[in-house]
Protein backbone atom coordinates (compact mmCIF):
# COMPACT_ATOMS: atom_id res chain seq x y z
CA UNK A 1 0.00 0.00 0.00
CA UNK A 2 2.88 2.30 0.88
CA UNK A 3 4.56 1.42 -2.40
CA UNK A 4 1.40 2.27 -4.34
CA UNK A 5 1.12 5.59 -2.51
CA UNK A 6 4.70 6.44 -3.37
CA UNK A 7 4.21 5.57 -7.04
CA UNK A 8 1.14 7.81 -7.19
CA UNK A 9 3.03 10.61 -5.49
CA UNK A 10 6.06 10.16 -7.78
CA UNK A 11 3.93 10.39 -10.92
CA UNK A 12 1.66 13.29 -10.03
CA UNK A 13 3.88 15.06 -7.48
CA UNK A 14 7.15 14.73 -9.39
CA UNK A 15 6.43 14.23 -13.08
CA UNK A 16 3.42 16.54 -13.16
CA UNK A 17 5.01 19.31 -11.15
CA UNK A 18 8.25 19.05 -13.11
CA UNK A 19 6.33 19.57 -16.32
CA UNK A 20 4.41 22.55 -14.93
CA UNK A 21 7.57 24.16 -13.56
CA UNK A 22 9.55 23.39 -16.74
CA UNK A 23 6.98 24.83 -19.14
CA UNK A 24 6.44 27.85 -16.90
CA UNK A 25 10.16 28.66 -16.86
CA UNK A 26 10.45 28.15 -20.64
CA UNK A 27 7.53 30.48 -21.34
CA UNK A 28 8.77 33.14 -18.90
CA UNK A 29 12.30 33.14 -20.31
CA UNK A 30 11.14 33.00 -23.93
CA UNK A 31 8.84 35.99 -23.41
CA UNK A 32 11.43 37.92 -21.43
CA UNK A 33 14.24 37.36 -23.93
CA UNK A 34 12.64 36.88 -27.34
CA UNK A 35 9.64 39.23 -27.21
CA UNK A 36 11.72 42.42 -26.85
CA UNK A 37 14.16 41.26 -29.53
CA UNK A 38 11.37 40.39 -31.96
CA UNK A 39 9.75 43.77 -31.42
CA UNK A 40 13.17 45.36 -31.91
CA UNK A 41 13.51 43.52 -35.22
CA UNK A 42 10.03 44.50 -36.40
CA UNK A 43 10.59 48.10 -35.29
CA UNK A 44 13.55 48.37 -37.64
CA UNK A 45 11.14 48.05 -40.57
CA UNK A 46 8.57 50.48 -39.15
CA UNK A 47 8.11 53.95 -40.57
CA UNK A 48 6.84 55.23 -37.21
CA UNK A 49 8.79 58.03 -35.54
CA UNK A 50 7.73 56.80 -32.09
CA UNK A 51 7.60 53.19 -30.83
CA UNK A 52 4.04 53.66 -29.58
CA UNK A 53 2.92 54.32 -33.19
CA UNK A 54 4.55 51.19 -34.65
CA UNK A 55 1.35 49.26 -35.35
CA UNK A 56 -0.39 52.28 -36.84
CA UNK A 57 2.45 53.03 -39.30
CA UNK A 58 3.55 51.19 -42.40
CA UNK A 59 6.69 49.15 -43.00
CA UNK A 60 9.68 50.25 -45.01
CA UNK A 61 13.37 49.59 -45.68
CA UNK A 62 14.28 53.24 -45.26
CA UNK A 63 15.77 52.75 -41.79
CA UNK A 64 18.13 50.04 -43.02
CA UNK A 65 19.04 52.07 -46.10
CA UNK A 66 19.84 55.12 -43.97
CA UNK A 67 22.15 53.07 -41.72
CA UNK A 68 23.83 50.62 -44.08
CA UNK A 69 24.37 53.04 -46.96
CA UNK A 70 26.08 55.52 -44.65
CA UNK A 71 29.91 55.18 -44.73
CA UNK A 72 29.99 56.33 -41.10
CA UNK A 73 28.45 52.99 -40.07
CA UNK A 74 31.46 51.03 -41.31
CA UNK A 75 33.86 53.32 -39.48
CA UNK A 76 31.67 52.72 -36.44
CA UNK A 77 32.03 48.96 -36.82
CA UNK A 78 35.81 49.33 -37.19
CA UNK A 79 36.02 51.45 -34.03
CA UNK A 80 33.97 48.86 -32.15
CA UNK A 81 36.18 45.98 -33.27
CA UNK A 82 39.37 47.89 -32.42
CA UNK A 83 37.99 48.86 -29.02
CA UNK A 84 36.76 45.37 -28.14
CA UNK A 85 39.76 43.57 -29.63
CA UNK A 86 42.34 45.85 -28.01
CA UNK A 87 40.61 45.69 -24.62
CA UNK A 88 40.40 41.89 -24.69
CA UNK A 89 44.03 41.56 -25.81
CA UNK A 90 45.24 43.79 -22.96
CA UNK A 91 42.90 42.32 -20.35
CA UNK A 92 43.57 38.68 -21.21
CA UNK A 93 47.35 39.21 -21.42
CA UNK A 94 47.47 40.81 -17.97
CA UNK A 95 45.09 38.16 -16.58
CA UNK A 96 47.21 35.29 -17.91
CA UNK A 97 50.40 36.68 -16.39
CA UNK A 98 48.83 37.54 -13.03
CA UNK A 99 46.93 34.24 -12.78
CA UNK A 100 50.07 32.26 -13.63
CA UNK A 101 52.07 34.15 -11.01
CA UNK A 102 49.45 33.53 -8.31
CA UNK A 103 48.51 29.94 -9.21
CA UNK A 104 51.71 28.35 -10.49
CA UNK A 105 54.71 30.19 -9.02
CA UNK A 106 56.30 30.91 -5.64
CA UNK A 107 55.43 34.60 -5.89
CA UNK A 108 55.61 36.19 -2.39
CA UNK A 109 52.41 37.64 -0.85
CA UNK A 110 50.14 35.77 -3.25
CA UNK A 111 47.20 36.12 -0.86
CA UNK A 112 47.56 39.89 -0.90
CA UNK A 113 47.68 40.07 -4.69
CA UNK A 114 44.71 37.72 -5.05
CA UNK A 115 42.58 39.82 -2.69
CA UNK A 116 43.81 43.09 -4.22
CA UNK A 117 42.87 42.07 -7.75
CA UNK A 118 39.39 41.06 -6.59
CA UNK A 119 38.94 44.40 -4.80
CA UNK A 120 39.04 46.15 -8.17
CA UNK A 121 35.53 44.79 -8.75
CA UNK A 122 34.30 47.36 -6.21
CA UNK A 123 35.17 50.18 -8.65
CA UNK A 124 32.35 50.54 -11.25
CA UNK A 125 33.50 50.97 -14.83
CA UNK A 126 31.79 54.36 -15.13
CA UNK A 127 33.57 55.70 -12.04
CA UNK A 128 36.85 54.21 -13.16
CA UNK A 129 36.57 56.02 -16.49
CA UNK A 130 35.66 59.28 -14.71
CA UNK A 131 38.71 58.95 -12.45
CA UNK A 132 40.98 58.67 -15.48
CA UNK A 133 39.31 61.74 -16.98
CA UNK A 134 40.23 63.63 -13.80
CA UNK A 135 43.82 62.47 -14.30
CA UNK A 136 44.36 62.70 -18.07
CA UNK A 137 41.71 65.02 -19.48
CA UNK A 138 43.53 67.31 -21.97
CA UNK A 139 42.38 70.49 -20.21
CA UNK A 140 41.35 69.71 -16.65
CA UNK A 141 43.23 66.47 -15.94
CA UNK A 142 45.53 66.82 -12.94
CA UNK A 143 48.53 65.17 -14.59
CA UNK A 144 48.08 67.15 -17.81
CA UNK A 145 47.68 70.38 -15.84
CA UNK A 146 50.96 69.67 -14.08
CA UNK A 147 52.58 68.70 -17.39
CA UNK A 148 51.59 71.91 -19.20
CA UNK A 149 51.30 74.58 -16.50
CA UNK A 150 54.06 73.54 -14.12
CA UNK A 151 56.56 71.83 -16.40
CA UNK A 152 55.76 74.10 -19.35
CA UNK A 153 55.12 71.59 -22.12
CA UNK A 154 52.90 72.64 -25.02
CA UNK A 155 50.51 69.69 -25.26
CA UNK A 156 49.05 67.15 -22.81
CA UNK A 157 51.10 64.15 -21.74
CA UNK A 158 48.27 61.76 -22.68
CA UNK A 159 44.75 62.37 -23.98
CA UNK A 160 42.34 59.97 -22.31
CA UNK A 161 39.61 61.04 -24.75
CA UNK A 162 40.91 58.67 -27.42
CA UNK A 163 40.48 55.13 -28.68
CA UNK A 164 43.74 54.22 -26.94
CA UNK A 165 42.40 55.64 -23.67
CA UNK A 166 39.18 53.62 -24.03
CA UNK A 167 41.16 50.43 -24.68
CA UNK A 168 43.43 51.10 -21.69
CA UNK A 169 40.61 51.65 -19.19
CA UNK A 170 38.45 48.78 -20.47
CA UNK A 171 41.50 46.49 -20.52
CA UNK A 172 42.08 47.21 -16.83
CA UNK A 173 38.40 46.58 -16.13
CA UNK A 174 38.38 43.14 -17.78
CA UNK A 175 41.25 41.72 -15.72
CA UNK A 176 39.47 40.67 -12.47
CA UNK A 177 36.86 38.47 -14.18
CA UNK A 178 39.44 36.75 -16.39
CA UNK A 179 41.75 36.35 -13.41
CA UNK A 180 38.97 34.66 -11.39
CA UNK A 181 38.34 32.22 -14.24
CA UNK A 182 42.00 31.46 -14.96
CA UNK A 183 43.31 30.81 -11.43
CA UNK A 184 41.21 27.65 -10.83
CA UNK A 185 41.99 26.46 -14.35
CA UNK A 186 45.75 26.74 -13.78
CA UNK A 187 45.60 25.18 -10.32
CA UNK A 188 43.73 22.14 -11.67
CA UNK A 189 46.43 21.05 -14.14
CA UNK A 190 48.18 17.75 -13.43
CA UNK A 191 51.90 18.62 -12.87
CA UNK A 192 52.92 15.23 -14.30
CA UNK A 193 52.46 16.68 -17.78
CA UNK A 194 54.98 19.44 -17.11
CA UNK A 195 57.29 17.10 -15.19
CA UNK A 196 57.44 14.83 -18.23
CA UNK A 197 58.52 17.80 -20.33
CA UNK A 198 61.18 18.67 -17.74
CA UNK A 199 62.54 15.11 -17.78
CA UNK A 200 62.70 15.35 -21.57
CA UNK A 201 64.99 18.38 -21.18
CA UNK A 202 62.56 21.22 -21.82
CA UNK A 203 63.50 24.56 -20.29
CA UNK A 204 60.90 26.53 -18.29
CA UNK A 205 60.09 28.88 -21.19
CA UNK A 206 59.80 25.98 -23.62
CA UNK A 207 57.67 24.00 -21.14
CA UNK A 208 55.34 26.95 -20.74
CA UNK A 209 55.06 27.50 -24.49
CA UNK A 210 54.75 23.85 -25.58
CA UNK A 211 52.91 22.18 -22.70
CA UNK A 212 51.15 24.56 -20.32
CA UNK A 213 49.68 27.07 -22.78
CA UNK A 214 48.49 24.46 -25.34
CA UNK A 215 46.67 22.56 -22.58
CA UNK A 216 45.07 25.77 -21.36
CA UNK A 217 44.28 26.99 -24.88
CA UNK A 218 40.63 25.81 -25.07
CA UNK A 219 39.79 27.40 -21.72
CA UNK A 220 41.65 30.58 -22.61
CA UNK A 221 39.90 30.80 -25.97
CA UNK A 222 36.48 30.32 -24.35
CA UNK A 223 37.29 33.07 -21.83
CA UNK A 224 38.52 35.34 -24.61
CA UNK A 225 35.21 34.95 -26.45
CA UNK A 226 33.32 35.58 -23.20
CA UNK A 227 35.34 38.74 -22.55
CA UNK A 228 34.81 39.87 -26.15
CA UNK A 229 31.06 39.68 -25.54
CA UNK A 230 31.56 41.72 -22.37
CA UNK A 231 33.66 44.38 -24.13
CA UNK A 232 31.15 44.67 -26.98
CA UNK A 233 28.25 45.32 -24.64
CA UNK A 234 29.95 47.86 -22.36
CA UNK A 235 28.54 51.37 -22.59
CA UNK A 236 30.01 53.26 -19.64
CA UNK A 237 33.69 53.44 -20.67
CA UNK A 238 33.15 54.49 -24.33
CA UNK A 239 30.34 56.76 -23.16
CA UNK A 240 32.56 58.68 -20.74
CA UNK A 241 35.77 58.65 -22.80
CA UNK A 242 34.55 58.49 -26.40
CA UNK A 243 31.52 60.78 -26.68
CA UNK A 244 33.35 64.02 -25.69
CA UNK A 245 35.79 63.43 -28.56
CA UNK A 246 33.09 62.21 -31.02
CA UNK A 247 34.62 58.74 -31.03
CA UNK A 248 31.70 56.37 -31.40
CA UNK A 249 31.28 52.64 -30.99
CA UNK A 250 28.02 50.82 -31.62
CA UNK A 251 26.66 51.17 -28.08
CA UNK A 252 27.33 54.92 -27.81
CA UNK A 253 25.95 55.61 -31.29
CA UNK A 254 22.73 53.84 -30.37
CA UNK A 255 22.48 55.98 -27.26
CA UNK A 256 22.97 59.23 -29.17
CA UNK A 257 20.37 58.26 -31.80
CA UNK A 258 17.72 57.59 -29.15
CA UNK A 259 18.71 60.30 -26.68
CA UNK A 260 19.48 63.07 -29.18
CA UNK A 261 18.38 66.48 -27.84
CA UNK A 262 17.43 67.75 -31.30
CA UNK A 263 14.13 66.85 -32.96
CA UNK A 264 12.46 63.47 -32.44
CA UNK A 265 14.77 60.46 -32.03
CA UNK A 266 14.83 58.09 -35.01
CA UNK A 267 14.03 54.87 -33.19
CA UNK A 268 13.70 52.79 -36.35
CA UNK A 269 17.28 53.63 -37.37
CA UNK A 270 18.47 52.71 -33.89
CA UNK A 271 16.79 49.32 -34.32
CA UNK A 272 18.41 48.83 -37.72
CA UNK A 273 21.83 49.63 -36.24
CA UNK A 274 21.16 47.26 -33.35
CA UNK A 275 20.96 44.36 -35.83
CA UNK A 276 24.74 44.62 -36.31
CA UNK A 277 25.15 44.09 -32.61
CA UNK A 278 22.77 41.16 -32.58
CA UNK A 279 24.67 39.54 -35.45
CA UNK A 280 27.97 39.92 -33.58
CA UNK A 281 26.27 38.61 -30.44
CA UNK A 282 24.99 35.57 -32.29
CA UNK A 283 28.46 34.73 -33.60
CA UNK A 284 30.09 35.09 -30.18
CA UNK A 285 27.40 33.01 -28.45
CA UNK A 286 27.83 30.26 -31.06
CA UNK A 287 31.62 30.25 -30.64
CA UNK A 288 31.38 30.27 -26.85
CA UNK A 289 28.89 27.40 -26.77
CA UNK A 290 31.03 25.39 -29.19
CA UNK A 291 34.20 25.91 -27.15
CA UNK A 292 32.60 25.03 -23.83
CA UNK A 293 30.90 21.98 -25.38
CA UNK A 294 34.24 20.64 -26.65
CA UNK A 295 36.12 21.42 -23.45
CA UNK A 296 36.08 17.81 -22.19
CA UNK A 297 38.41 16.78 -25.04
CA UNK A 298 41.17 18.78 -23.40
CA UNK A 299 40.65 17.63 -19.80
CA UNK A 300 43.78 17.98 -17.67
CA UNK A 301 42.34 16.78 -14.33
CA UNK A 302 42.60 13.05 -13.69
CA UNK A 303 41.32 10.79 -10.94
CA UNK A 304 44.79 10.65 -9.36
CA UNK A 305 45.66 12.86 -6.45
CA UNK A 306 48.20 15.55 -7.20
CA UNK A 307 49.48 18.85 -6.01
CA UNK A 308 50.14 21.69 -8.46
CA UNK A 309 53.84 22.30 -8.94
CA UNK A 310 55.09 25.80 -8.27
CA UNK A 311 57.59 27.36 -10.62
CA UNK A 312 60.50 29.06 -8.88
CA UNK A 313 60.77 32.63 -10.07
CA UNK A 314 64.18 33.50 -8.68
CA UNK A 315 65.08 37.05 -9.63
CA UNK A 316 61.81 37.39 -11.60
CA UNK A 317 59.76 37.45 -8.39
CA UNK A 318 60.51 41.18 -8.05
CA UNK A 319 59.17 42.14 -11.51
CA UNK A 320 56.20 39.83 -10.80
CA UNK A 321 55.43 41.60 -7.54
CA UNK A 322 55.86 44.97 -9.25
CA UNK A 323 53.40 44.01 -12.01
CA UNK A 324 50.75 42.93 -9.50
CA UNK A 325 51.24 46.05 -7.39
CA UNK A 326 51.09 48.37 -10.40
CA UNK A 327 47.88 46.78 -11.66
CA UNK A 328 46.14 47.03 -8.27
CA UNK A 329 47.29 50.64 -7.95
CA UNK A 330 46.06 51.65 -11.43
CA UNK A 331 42.78 49.71 -11.33
CA UNK A 332 41.51 50.49 -7.83
CA UNK A 333 43.81 52.45 -5.51
CA UNK A 334 44.48 55.39 -7.83
CA UNK A 335 40.82 55.90 -8.91
CA UNK A 336 39.69 55.75 -5.28
CA UNK A 337 42.35 58.26 -4.16
CA UNK A 338 41.45 60.59 -7.04
CA UNK A 339 37.77 60.47 -6.09
CA UNK A 340 38.48 61.11 -2.40
CA UNK A 341 40.74 64.07 -3.18
CA UNK A 342 38.38 65.58 -5.76
CA UNK A 343 35.39 65.24 -3.46
CA UNK A 344 36.98 67.70 -0.99
CA UNK A 345 38.06 70.43 -3.41
CA UNK A 346 35.90 73.19 -4.97
CA UNK A 347 37.15 72.51 -8.50
CA UNK A 348 39.55 70.10 -10.22
CA UNK A 349 43.17 71.15 -9.63
CA UNK A 350 46.63 69.72 -9.19
CA UNK A 351 47.31 68.58 -5.60
CA UNK A 352 49.33 71.25 -3.81
CA UNK A 353 49.71 72.90 -0.41
CA UNK A 354 47.21 75.56 -1.48
CA UNK A 355 44.69 72.93 -2.61
CA UNK A 356 44.91 71.06 0.69
CA UNK A 357 44.40 74.31 2.61
CA UNK A 358 41.12 74.85 0.73
CA UNK A 359 39.57 71.45 1.40
CA UNK A 360 35.82 71.67 1.89
CA UNK A 361 32.75 69.56 2.64
CA UNK A 362 30.47 71.55 0.36
CA UNK A 363 30.33 68.78 -2.26
CA UNK A 364 28.87 66.37 0.29
CA UNK A 365 26.52 69.09 1.56
CA UNK A 366 25.42 69.66 -2.05
CA UNK A 367 24.42 65.99 -2.32
CA UNK A 368 22.41 66.31 0.88
CA UNK A 369 20.52 69.34 -0.46
CA UNK A 370 20.22 68.20 -4.11
CA UNK A 371 16.48 67.73 -4.68
CA UNK A 372 16.67 64.56 -6.82
CA UNK A 373 18.96 62.57 -4.50
CA UNK A 374 16.32 61.25 -2.01
CA UNK A 375 13.99 59.97 -4.72
CA UNK A 376 16.94 58.48 -6.64
CA UNK A 377 18.20 56.61 -3.58
CA UNK A 378 14.72 55.18 -2.90
CA UNK A 379 14.42 54.07 -6.54
CA UNK A 380 17.89 52.50 -6.41
CA UNK A 381 17.16 50.54 -3.22
CA UNK A 382 13.86 49.27 -4.66
CA UNK A 383 15.56 48.34 -7.92
CA UNK A 384 18.52 46.42 -6.45
CA UNK A 385 16.39 44.47 -3.94
CA UNK A 386 13.72 43.53 -6.50
CA UNK A 387 16.22 42.67 -9.25
CA UNK A 388 18.54 40.68 -6.97
CA UNK A 389 15.65 38.67 -5.53
CA UNK A 390 13.97 38.08 -8.90
CA UNK A 391 17.22 36.99 -10.59
CA UNK A 392 18.12 34.66 -7.72
CA UNK A 393 14.69 32.99 -7.60
CA UNK A 394 14.32 32.66 -11.37
CA UNK A 395 17.89 31.39 -11.81
CA UNK A 396 17.31 28.83 -9.04
CA UNK A 397 14.17 27.47 -10.70
CA UNK A 398 15.54 27.60 -14.26
CA UNK A 399 18.73 25.78 -13.29
CA UNK A 400 16.72 23.14 -11.45
CA UNK A 401 14.82 22.44 -14.65
CA UNK A 402 18.02 22.39 -16.74
CA UNK A 403 20.10 20.18 -14.44
CA UNK A 404 17.61 18.04 -12.56
CA UNK A 405 14.75 17.25 -14.96
CA UNK A 406 14.38 15.36 -18.24
CA UNK A 407 12.47 18.21 -19.85
CA UNK A 408 13.02 17.81 -23.59
CA UNK A 409 13.42 21.58 -24.13
CA UNK A 410 15.85 22.12 -21.27
CA UNK A 411 18.81 22.81 -23.58
CA UNK A 412 16.75 25.45 -25.41
CA UNK A 413 15.89 26.94 -22.02
CA UNK A 414 19.58 27.01 -21.10
CA UNK A 415 20.55 28.73 -24.36
CA UNK A 416 17.74 31.27 -24.07
CA UNK A 417 18.86 32.13 -20.55
CA UNK A 418 22.43 32.71 -21.81
CA UNK A 419 21.42 34.98 -24.72
CA UNK A 420 21.09 38.21 -22.64
CA UNK A 421 24.81 38.20 -21.81
CA UNK A 422 25.65 38.77 -25.46
CA UNK A 423 23.14 41.61 -25.83
CA UNK A 424 24.49 45.04 -24.84
CA UNK A 425 22.63 46.84 -22.08
CA UNK A 426 21.83 49.71 -24.45
CA UNK A 427 20.14 47.32 -26.90
CA UNK A 428 18.36 45.47 -24.10
CA UNK A 429 17.07 48.81 -22.83
CA UNK A 430 16.00 49.84 -26.33
CA UNK A 431 14.21 46.51 -26.86
CA UNK A 432 12.27 46.84 -23.62
CA UNK A 433 11.55 50.47 -24.47
CA UNK A 434 9.61 49.24 -27.53
CA UNK A 435 7.79 46.66 -25.38
CA UNK A 436 6.70 49.10 -22.70
CA UNK A 437 5.73 51.79 -25.22
CA UNK A 438 3.30 49.35 -26.86
CA UNK A 439 2.08 47.63 -23.70
CA UNK A 440 -0.94 49.83 -23.10
CA UNK A 441 -2.81 47.41 -20.82
CA UNK A 442 -0.10 47.59 -18.14
CA UNK A 443 1.46 50.96 -17.37
CA UNK A 444 5.18 50.14 -17.01
CA UNK A 445 6.51 52.89 -19.29
CA UNK A 446 8.63 55.38 -17.33
CA UNK A 447 8.38 53.48 -14.02
CA UNK A 448 11.07 51.92 -11.85
CA UNK A 449 9.52 48.52 -12.63
CA UNK A 450 10.55 48.84 -16.28
CA UNK A 451 14.21 49.04 -15.20
CA UNK A 452 13.69 46.13 -12.80
CA UNK A 453 12.35 43.92 -15.59
CA UNK A 454 15.15 44.92 -17.98
CA UNK A 455 17.86 44.17 -15.41
CA UNK A 456 16.26 40.87 -14.36
CA UNK A 457 16.40 39.55 -17.92
CA UNK A 458 19.86 41.07 -18.34
CA UNK A 459 21.37 39.14 -15.40
CA UNK A 460 19.73 35.75 -16.00
CA UNK A 461 22.73 34.49 -17.98
CA UNK A 462 25.15 34.86 -15.08
CA UNK A 463 22.58 33.64 -12.56
CA UNK A 464 21.79 30.42 -14.39
CA UNK A 465 25.48 29.67 -15.02
CA UNK A 466 26.19 30.00 -11.29
CA UNK A 467 23.20 27.92 -10.29
CA UNK A 468 23.88 25.22 -12.89
CA UNK A 469 27.29 24.57 -11.36
CA UNK A 470 25.86 24.58 -7.84
CA UNK A 471 23.09 22.07 -8.67
CA UNK A 472 25.63 19.72 -10.23
CA UNK A 473 27.47 19.59 -6.89
CA UNK A 474 24.38 18.35 -4.99
CA UNK A 475 23.92 14.58 -5.34
CA UNK A 476 20.56 13.36 -6.62
CA UNK A 477 20.13 10.91 -3.74
CA UNK A 478 19.34 13.84 -1.40
CA UNK A 479 16.25 14.93 -3.31
CA UNK A 480 15.28 11.31 -3.96
CA UNK A 481 15.30 10.73 -0.21
CA UNK A 482 13.07 13.79 0.24
CA UNK A 483 10.60 12.56 -2.40
CA UNK A 484 10.51 9.07 -0.83
CA UNK A 485 9.74 10.73 2.51
CA UNK A 486 6.71 12.40 0.93
CA UNK A 487 8.10 15.91 0.45
CA UNK A 488 6.58 17.86 -2.41
CA UNK A 489 8.67 19.69 -4.98
CA UNK A 490 8.47 23.13 -3.38
CA UNK A 491 9.39 21.69 0.05
CA UNK A 492 12.33 19.77 -1.45
CA UNK A 493 13.65 22.93 -3.05
CA UNK A 494 13.21 24.86 0.20
CA UNK A 495 14.47 22.27 2.72
CA UNK A 496 17.13 20.41 0.72
CA UNK A 497 18.60 22.57 -2.02
CA UNK A 498 18.33 26.05 -0.53
CA UNK A 499 20.34 25.32 2.68
CA UNK A 500 23.04 23.47 0.74
CA UNK A 501 23.29 26.17 -1.93
CA UNK A 502 22.95 29.17 0.38
CA UNK A 503 26.53 30.41 -0.22
CA UNK A 504 25.89 30.43 -3.98
CA UNK A 505 22.49 32.06 -3.51
CA UNK A 506 24.00 34.74 -1.26
CA UNK A 507 26.87 35.30 -3.67
CA UNK A 508 24.54 35.64 -6.64
CA UNK A 509 22.21 38.01 -4.77
CA UNK A 510 25.17 40.20 -3.82
CA UNK A 511 26.68 40.05 -7.32
CA UNK A 512 23.42 41.30 -8.83
CA UNK A 513 23.26 44.18 -6.34
CA UNK A 514 26.84 45.23 -7.14
CA UNK A 515 26.23 45.16 -10.89
CA UNK A 516 22.73 46.66 -10.89
CA UNK A 517 24.10 49.74 -9.11
CA UNK A 518 27.06 50.20 -11.45
CA UNK A 519 25.61 49.48 -14.91
CA UNK A 520 24.16 52.47 -16.76
CA UNK A 521 23.16 51.14 -20.20
CA UNK A 522 19.72 49.71 -19.38
CA UNK A 523 18.63 52.55 -17.00
CA UNK A 524 19.75 55.28 -19.43
CA UNK A 525 17.61 53.82 -22.21
CA UNK A 526 14.55 53.36 -19.97
CA UNK A 527 14.97 56.58 -17.96
CA UNK A 528 12.04 58.98 -18.40
CA UNK A 529 12.40 61.35 -15.44
CA UNK A 530 12.76 61.46 -11.68
CA UNK A 531 10.10 58.77 -11.21
CA UNK A 532 12.49 56.07 -12.43
CA UNK A 533 15.90 57.71 -12.08
CA UNK A 534 18.46 55.48 -10.36
CA UNK A 535 21.95 56.16 -9.07
CA UNK A 536 23.83 55.33 -12.28
CA UNK A 537 21.62 57.75 -14.24
CA UNK A 538 22.05 60.47 -11.60
CA UNK A 539 25.85 60.13 -11.75
CA UNK A 540 25.75 60.24 -15.55
CA UNK A 541 23.54 63.34 -15.59
CA UNK A 542 25.57 65.18 -12.95
CA UNK A 543 28.79 64.41 -14.82
CA UNK A 544 27.25 65.60 -18.08
CA UNK A 545 26.20 68.86 -16.38
CA UNK A 546 29.73 69.50 -15.06
CA UNK A 547 29.28 68.72 -11.36
CA UNK A 548 32.65 66.94 -11.26
CA UNK A 549 33.53 67.41 -7.53
CA UNK A 550 29.99 66.46 -6.52
CA UNK A 551 30.19 63.35 -8.70
CA UNK A 552 33.47 62.55 -6.92
CA UNK A 553 31.71 62.81 -3.55
CA UNK A 554 28.88 60.56 -4.71
CA UNK A 555 31.33 58.13 -6.29
CA UNK A 556 33.40 57.95 -3.10
CA UNK A 557 30.33 57.02 -1.07
CA UNK A 558 29.22 54.48 -3.68
CA UNK A 559 32.62 52.76 -3.85
CA UNK A 560 32.80 52.59 -0.04
CA UNK A 561 29.33 51.00 0.11
CA UNK A 562 30.16 48.50 -2.65
CA UNK A 563 33.36 47.55 -0.83
CA UNK A 564 31.43 46.94 2.42
CA UNK A 565 28.81 44.88 0.58
CA UNK A 566 31.58 42.77 -0.96
CA UNK A 567 33.17 42.14 2.46
CA UNK A 568 29.76 41.28 3.93
CA UNK A 569 29.02 38.75 1.19
CA UNK A 570 32.40 37.08 1.65
CA UNK A 571 31.87 36.78 5.41
CA UNK A 572 28.39 35.32 4.96
CA UNK A 573 29.70 32.88 2.36
CA UNK A 574 32.57 31.76 4.60
CA UNK A 575 30.27 31.39 7.62
CA UNK A 576 27.75 29.29 5.65
CA UNK A 577 30.57 27.12 4.36
CA UNK A 578 31.94 26.67 7.87
CA UNK A 579 35.27 28.26 7.00
CA UNK A 580 37.11 30.09 9.78
CA UNK A 581 38.92 33.22 8.78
Amino acid sequence: MAQKSYQSHSFWGIFGRFQLLSWTMLVVVAIGVMAPLLLLLVGGFSSARLPSEMFQAGFTLDNYAAIYLDPFTYGLILNTLIYAGGSVLMGMSLSLILAYLVARTDLPYKGFFYAGILCTLAVPGMLQAMAWVMIFSPRMGMVNQFWTRVLGFDGPLFNIYSLAGMVFVEGLRLVPTSFLMLVPLMRSMDPALEEAATVAGARPKSRLRRVTLPLLAPGILAMTIYQAMTALEVFEVPGILGLPANIYVLSTKLYTIVRTPVNVPIYGQANALAMIFLALAGVTVYLYERMTRRGERFAVITGKGYRPREQRLGYWRYPGMALGAVYIFLASVLPFLVFIYTSFIPYLQVPSAKAFRNLTLKNYVFLYTYSTVPRTLINTVIMVVVVATAVTVLSFLISYVIVRTKFRWRRVLDQLAFVPHAIPGVIMGLAFFWIFANLHSVNLYGTIWSICIGFTVRFLSYGTRSMNSAFLQVHKELEEAAFVSGARLHRTLKRVFLPLMLPVVTGLWTWVILHAVRIAGVPLMLYQGQDNQVLAVLIWNMWDQGYVPSVAALGTILMAVLFLVTIWSRKVGFRRLGVKK
